[in-house]
């Protein structure tokens, strides 16, 4: 790891309690080390959202493109798709 830097931050209550009750019943060694693993778990959950959006970007171009017909299109598309549900 890194260097280490000391951060203030305000939490709910509640969040405080269950970081404290982990850290009292040995999940963790402490509140720092809880706080440090939510962080991680967040970036590689970011990273993973991230990998997907690219992934299926990548698709898209892939896919290839279909030209621009407007907004209008677009609109009455969206309306015929809407009258074929309807019974």
């Amino acid at each position: 790891m890194g260097k280490l830097e000391k951060l203030s931050v305000n939490i709910p209550a509640e969040l405080l309690d269950s970081a404290k009750s982990a850290v009292a019943g040995g999940e963790f060694p402490s509140i720092e080390e809880v706080v440090a693993v939510a962080l991680r778990t967040w970036q590689e959950r970011r990273e993973s959202q991230l990998a997907r959006l690219r992934a299926l970007i990548e698709e898209g171009y892939q896919s290839g493109f279909e030209p621009w017909e407007g907004v209008d299109a677009i609109i009455a598309e969206g309306r015929r798709r809407l009258t074929e549900r309807l019974p």
